[in-house]
């Protein structure tokens, strides 16, 4: 028999085997339809399983075009299933979703997109404690025989079901409300938190080997993200979906334009910055000429090249690519002795730590970090002895003013 597929979309994995997808029309996805993208699990190769196939595609397709034809303002209706929440909640104007930064809803996307496989179809009505534990167990198990628990991405499904439930009471559907209620009271292992930093040693060490090979641009990178605590966004910058009926202006690359990363017009004539951090919105101010390292590799920049973004890829001749700065830091950091637990979005609590070491007040340091309060600093300081040692030095003055004279 012949079977249609619209909006079948296959690509090939590494091993050879082609992956099956749903894939939104272009036009729409960009008028806000969601899903834009669903995996298909069914087999091309096996004929048997092309008529599973084409219904899926025919369901997809049709929900699609029902949302064209003039459902745009109306959510569908709400089915009761697990998936029903999760459409409702993406596609839903009065949900918090909609008001999510672009690279926050592409990570919702992927939890919910396991969600859905996993369990999409169950009732909520038919939920309760033993299947939340049940899951988590699933999501915790290891990738591989021997490997680790993944206990991040099973807290990571625990904590969008959380969302998904908090978004329902609120919605007032049902169920949402007792399954809120039972999460609430239910705690689940949390992922341990990152203990390694990024050291002024390995900054010293992976300053020089980025210079012999020609990443400049990951030595500056490096070292402003070291010494001003700034995150890699904000010194990188980020690629940034164009919206619909934006004008491609600046920076742009394959329908992305580049935003929020630092400029050589973000350095004063005395080499002050005053940043607007990207995460809360805050000022991040610093006087580079304290920051020995970042002056360093300045220096060794032409004047006439100190133009547009900061952080250039030499290869590209434009900024990093996503992901591609990361990839192309690990490089050289292996090059240079970096350990391999140690990460580059380590350098801000290298930073953080190497003050709290050098026994800065905290409310200073988290000034210069531009966090807004000082629970999240203390997050950063990581296997440091500054506060111990202060608080020793303390009590032997203590001691030694409480002895009798002589």
């Amino acid at each position: 028999m012949r079977y249609e597929f619209p909006g079948l979309k296959r690509r090939l994995n590494k091993d050879g085997r082609a992956r099956l997808y749903w894939v939104a029309r272009a036009d729409l996805a960009k008028a806000g339809y969601k899903p834009k993208t669903v995996p298909l699990h069914y087999d091309w190769r096996d004929l048997e399983q092309h008529q599973l196939i084409s219904s899926a595609c025919m369901k997809f397709q049709a929900e699609m075009l029902e949302w064209a034809s003039g459902r745009k303002d109306t959510a569908p209706p709400f089915d009761g299933t697990v998936k029903g929440l999760s459409r409702q909640y993406q596609r839903d104007e009065a949900s918090p979703y909609g008001r999510l930064k672009w690279n926050t809803q592409r990570t919702y996307d992927h939890v919910l997109e396991t969600i859905e496989n996993a369990f999409g179809d169950r009732a909520l009505s038919c939920i309760g404690l033993k299947d939340f534990r049940r899951w988590y167990d699933a999501a915790r198990k290891p990738k591989t025989s021997g490997g680790r628990e993944r206990i991040r991405k099973a807290h990571g499904v625990i904590s969008m079901l959380r969302r998904l439930v908090s978004y329902g009471v609120a919605a007032e559907l049902p169920e949402c409300a007792r399954l809120a209620s039972i999460l609430r009271e239910t705690s689940f292992e949390q992922p341990a938190q990152r203990r390694v930093r990024l050291m002024l040693e390995h900054v010293e060490a992976f300053i020089p080997v980025a210079i012999k090979r020609g990443r400049l641009s990951l030595a500056l990178g490096t070292a402003f993200q070291f010494e001003t605590t700034l995150r890699q966004r904000d010194v990188i910058g980020e690629w940034e979906p164009l919206k619909d009926g934006d004008e491609p202006s600046g920076i742009v690359l394959r329908g992305r334009r580049w935003v929020n990363g630092l400029t050589w017009s973000d350095i004063s004539k005395d080499f002050e910055i005053y940043k607007v951090t990207t995460k809360t919105g805050a000022i991040a101010a610093h006087d580079l000429k304290l920051c020995p390292l970042v002056m360093k590799v300045i220096g060794m920049i032409p004047a006439d090249k100190r133009i547009g973004p900061l952080i250039i890829d030499e290869e590209a001749g434009r900024p990093y690519a996503e992901h591609a700065y990361s990839r192309e830091w690990r490089v050289i950091a292996d090059a240079a002795g970096v350990p391999r637990a140690v990460w580059n979005m380590d350098a801000r609590a290298g930073g953080i730590s190497e003050g709290d070491e050098a026994g800065a007040d905290l409310d200073d340091i988290r000034a210069q970090a531009a966090h807004s309060q000082a629970s999240t600093t203390i997050r950063y300081v990581r296997g440091t002895i500054g506060k111990s040692r202060r608080v020793a030095q303390l009590r032997s003055a203590h001691r030694a003013e409480r002895k009798p004279n002589g």
